[in-house]
């Protein structure tokens, strides 16, 4: 079982983020964050939801105390396109992540309308 903290540092450490990175997420101190991860300060609901967003995760994921889901690529289905592509995803911004979701739902609507597939 895995409380918030130990989660949020999880997330945080399998997205290669800083705690100050978090933090300009976050639009808060990076002590703030600290505070997360030692369970002295608790986020708000708008804060939950921004973290959940960043993380792929939903919010009942971090406040439940469920294990933390480690993503490894070891995995035997991963190929290695895709840990690439998981690699370099990992270190862009923010907005630069929601640009690339956004271009992947375009390319998804593109061949579901083409009828022809991506290779």
């Amino acid at each position: 079982m895995a409380s918030f903290a130990e989660k949020l540092k999880a997330l945080r450490g399998q997205n290669h983020m800083t705690q100050a990175q978090l933090a300009a997420a976050l639009n808060v101190a990076r002590s703030t964050v600290a505070g997360y991860e030692t369970k002295s300060r608790e986020p708000s609901h708008d804060k939950l939801n921004v973290m959940a967003d960043l993380f792929h995760v939903s919010v009942d994921y971090l406040l439940d105390d469920s294990p933390v889901e480690i993503t490894t690529f070891d995995e035997p289905h991963t190929s290695q396109t895709e840990a690439l592509l998981l690699t370099r995803y990992r270190k862009l911004s923010l907005q630069s992540k929601k640009e690339l979701l956004h271009y992947l739902e375009l390319l998804e609507s593109w061949e579901a309308t083409s009828h022809l597939k991506i290779q």
